[in-house]
C-alpha cells in the first residue's frame, strides 16, 4: 500500500506541513502512523481526506467543522457543493482536479472515469479541458519535476486523460472554412504528447485547421512542410532539456529557413528558460497566454 510523508500531502494539497501537524495536535484531523524512527507516514485515505479538506476550507467551511465529520459526510458535503450557485467556478474545478488527481496517484482507474463522467454532465468538454484539465497537467508535471511524483503516477494519468483526448478530437466535426493552419509537433527525442494534444483539441474548437505531427518530428522535415504549405504558425513542446546549445541551434534553424513564420513553444520551465528568442520565436506562459496568441 502506497504510503506519503507530510511533505507530499502538502505538495498535493497546497496546505502546509506545520498547519497539518497543529491540525493534528488540534483537532485529530490525522492519526498517522509513525516508521521505527519517529517520522510520521500517511495513507491513501490521508491523502483523499487533506483534499476534500482543502477545497471545504476554500468553500468557507471551519477546520474545527471538517474534523468532525466521517469519510461519508465529507463526501456528502463535497456533493453538496456542487449544487451552490454561490461557490466560484473556480473552486468547482478544483474539486475535480483534486479528485481525479488522488484517483490518479492511486492507479484507481475506475474512480479516475467516474470523477472524468461526473465533470462531462456539468460543464461543457471545452471546460473540463482548460478548467480542469489543463490545471490537472500543470500540477502533476510541476510535481513530477520536483519529484514528488512517482513517474508511474504521472504516466497513468497522462495516458488515461491522453486516450479521453483522442476521442473527442476523433469525434470533433469536420472544420469547413479553416480560420487559420497551425502545425504541432514535438521534436527529436520529446515524447511527452498531452500537451500538444490538448493544444490541438482547443485549436480545433476554436474552428483552426491543424496538421497534428506527434513526437520526435525531424527538424528538417518540418521546415520543408511549413515551406511547403506556407504555414504561418506553429506550436511546439519542450520538456526534455538537451541543453540550450542544442535548443538554439533548433531555433535558429528554423528563424533561417521560415523568417515568415512564428514558432510558439510550450513545456516544462527549465529549458524554456534556455531559449534565446527572437521575433520568431514566442513563449507559451499559460493556457489563457495560449488562447490570446493563438486564437
Amino acid at each position: 500500500m502506497r504510503t506519503y510523508s507530510i511533505k507530499e500531502l502538502e505538495n498535493f494539497s497546497g496546505v502546509k506541513a506545520h498547519t497539518i501537524r497543529i491540525w493534528e495536535q488540534r483537532y485529530r484531523l490525522f492519526t498517522p502512523s509513525r516508521t521505527n524512527t519517529g517520522i510520521r507516514f500517511y495513507e491513501n485515505e490521508d491523502l483523499k481526506k487533506i483534499l476534500a479538506t482543502a477545497i471545504l476550507l476554500k468553500s468557507g467551511y471551519k477546520i474545527s467543522k471538517i474534523a468532525k465529520l466521517s469519510k461519508d459526510e465529507i463526501h456528502n458535503e463535497l456533493s453538496k457543493m456542487e449544487g451552490k450557485n454561490n461557490l466560484d467556478e473556480s473552486t468547482k474545478f478544483e474539486t475535480y482536479i483534486n479528485n481525479l488527481l488522488a484517483a490518479g496517484v492511486q492507479f484507481l482507474e475506475d474512480d479516475f472515469n467516474s470523477v472524468y463522467r461526473n465533470a462531462k454532465e456539468k460543464f461543457s468538454t471545452f471546460q473540463i479541458y482548460t478548467e480542469i484539465v489543463y490545471p490537472l497537467l500543470v500540477k502533476i508535471g510541476t510535481m513530477w519535476g520536483k519529484d514528488d511524483l512517482n513517474p508511474l503516477q504521472e504516466h497513468f494519468i497522462s495516458n488515461i486523460l491522453r486516450q479521453k483526448l483522442l476521442v473527442e478530437i476523433d469525434n470533433m466535426p469536420k472544420i469547413g472554412n479553416p480560420k487559420k493552419e497551425v502545425i504541432l509537433f514535438l521534436p527529436e527525442k520529446e515524447t511527452h504528447e498531452i500537451g500538444l494534444l490538448l493544444s490541438n483539441f482547443i485549436l480545433r474548437e476554436a474552428g483552426i485547421k491543424t496538421y497534428y505531427l506527434g513526437q520526435q518530428v525531424p527538424i528538417a522535415n518540418l521546415i520543408t512542410m511549413i515551406n511547403e504549405k506556407q504555414i504561418k504558425e506553429v506550436v511546439g513542446f519542450i520538456f526534455y532539456s538537451q541543453g540550450s546549445e542544442k535548443l538554439n541551434k533548433m531555433l535558429k534553424i528554423c528563424t533561417e529557413n521560415c523568417p515568415d513564420t512564428t514558432f510558439y513553444w510550450g513545456g516544462t520551465k527549465e529549458p524554456i528558460l534556455g531559449l534565446h528568442l527572437d521575433k520568431n520565436h514566442q513563449i507559451l506562459n499559460s493556457i489563457e497566454d495560449f488562447k490570446n496568441k493563438l486564437i
